[in-house]
C-alpha cells in the first residue's frame, strides 16, 4: 500500500485526537481525504503538499507530505 502524510493544523485537530498526523492511501485526492476524515471542505483553507500550496483536487502520490491548515479568523 502506497501512503501519504496528512498533517491538521489548528481547529483541524479535533477531527484526529491525540494524533497530529495520519497515514493515509495514496491515489486518493485531497478532497476525498478531507471528506474521509470527516471534515467540512470549506474550513480548510490551506493545502499544502511537501510545503507547496495545491488545490483540493490534486491527486496524492505515494510519499506526498500534505498539510491541511484551517481558516484563521482574529481581530
Amino acid at each position: 500500500m502506497k501512503n501519504v502524510q496528512v498533517t491538521l493544523v489548528g481547529l483541524l485537530k479535533k477531527y484526529a485526537p491525540g494524533q497530529s498526523s495520519l497515514t493515509m492511501e495514496a491515489g486518493q485526492t485531497v478532497m476525498e481525504v478531507i471528506r474521509e476524515l470527516g471534515l467540512d471542505p470549506d474550513l480548510v483553507a490551506i493545502v499544502l503538499v511537501n510545503g507547496r500550496q495545491k488545490f483540493k483536487s490534486y491527486r496524492l502520490r505515494d510519499g506526498d507530505r500534505v498539510k491541511l491548515v484551517p481558516m484563521v479568523g482574529g481581530g
